[in-house]
């Protein structure tokens, strides 16, 4: 048998809610076939069966909030009698077995697949009838026991809204632990944005789709920045994102390998994620050194944030305007600028590693151009 359990992805995981069923007991699944949905505090995301089989018998329902690591189904061989591991001889379920008035402890399941014991009284026909639902063969004592697993495991089910209610509340509580625990400290630097407008208009005029943004260029120049101060980062970068939920960070994979359409790909999918609440396990694994937060759309010339859990640091940055700067002749002139917020994680970086950190952005930045295929 091979168990469906609520996977531990992102950190501080504890527990999801199970939205609803994909497949029914007795179905027919595929390897990596979705047969769930369920969601966490950050987004909504399928379970998939880990092998071929026949799905055995629903052990949560529905608008239950599930612990991480709770078995809530199993998939037993195709073509084979779908079995617990270890199980105990069928009985009537109002007569199955207690030890002392409490219930006996559900058989362990294996974590691997284990071929099923051939059956020969009960032959098993090579094709199922069309349209029929194979018999789930889980001895209703084992079935039971494992039922009465799962629900101590759960609550009582509640609706999907409430559900989601308490993982907004979570998020909440993850914000507030993050500030509460990492001590939080930030330097700011203005910095020229014309070389980065440039190579925006220069990428649209060249009909690169989907069109770059200005947040794809800050994306690569925070990528590079990173790799400038640690040569082994992965050059995976998060983003933050305002969804109708609150702030969700998907995260783009290996920026400093991607071509200018490559990125503005990468962005504009981790952005649909985000928004859509179907971020990736590979969004809720990961956790890339540093998060980008852009509001300069929205009118806003500076601020600071909080550093999301297992991330060393947020780089904030504001709307680019022309301001007064003062000229290598010592005269004021007009130039396009923004600030640029580097928020750090003490106990990770210092003072000075910091600085260093904003001075390779603010580097990067500057020297951003249409095309960066040799910088890669």
């Amino acid at each position: 048998m091979a168990p469906i359990a609520i996977p531990s992805v992102g950190i501080a995981m504890e527990e999801a809610l199970l939205v609803k069923w994909l497949k029914q007991p007795g179905d027919r699944v595929a390897a990596a076939e979705p047969v769930a949905e369920i969601e966490t505090d950050k987004a909504t995301m399928e379970l998939e069966s880990p092998v071929d089989g026949i799905l055995g018998e629903h052990l949560v329902e529905p608008g239950a909030v599930v612990p991480v690591g709770t078995v809530i189904a199993e998939v037993g061989p195709p073509g084979a009698p779908v079995e617990a591991a270890a199980p105990a001889e069928a009985v009537p379920e109002a007569a199955a077995a207690t030890d002392g008035g409490a219930p006996v402890p559900a058989p362990v399941v294996a974590a691997e697949p284990v071929p099923a014991e051939p059956v020969p009284a009960e032959p098993v026909p090579a094709e199922p009838v069309p349209g029929a639902r194979r018999p789930h063969r889980m001895s209703p004592r084992a079935r039971r026991l494992a039922r009465e697993q799962a629900q101590a495991a759960c609550p009582e089910p509640v609706s999907a809204p409430e559900g989601r209610e308490r993982f907004r509340e979570l998020i909440a509580a993850k914000v507030s632990q993050s500030w509460r625990e990492i001590p939080h400290f930030a330097v700011t630097r203005e910095i020229d944005a014309e070389p980065l407008l440039a190579a925006v208009a220069a990428l649209r005029a060249r009909g690169v789709e989907p069109p770059p943004t200005a947040t794809d260029l800050l994306l690569r120049a925070l990528a590079v920045a990173l790799r400038a101060v640690d040569p082994a980062a992965s050059g995976d970068v998060g983003l933050a994102v305002a969804t109708e939920h609150g702030v969700v960070i998907p995260v783009v994979r290996a920026v400093t390998s991607l071509d200018p359409a490559g990125l503005a790909r990468a962005r504009a999918a981790a952005v649909d994620r985000a928004r859509s609440g179907r971020l990736s396990a590979d969004d809720l694994a990961a956790s890339p050194p540093s998060t980008l937060s852009n509001l300069g759309s929205l009118g806003v010339d500076h601020f600071t944030g909080v550093i999301a859990l297992g991330q060393t640091s947020l780089l904030t940055t504001g709307r680019a305007l022309p301001r007064a700067v003062v000229g290598r002749d010592g005269g004021l002139k007009a130039r396009t600028t923004f600030h640029a917020t580097l928020n750090v994680d003490h106990r990770r970086l210092d003072g000075a590693g910091a600085a260093r950190l904003l001075v390779a952005f603010a580097d990067a930045a500057e020297k951003t151009t249409a095309d960066f295929q040799e910088e890669r």
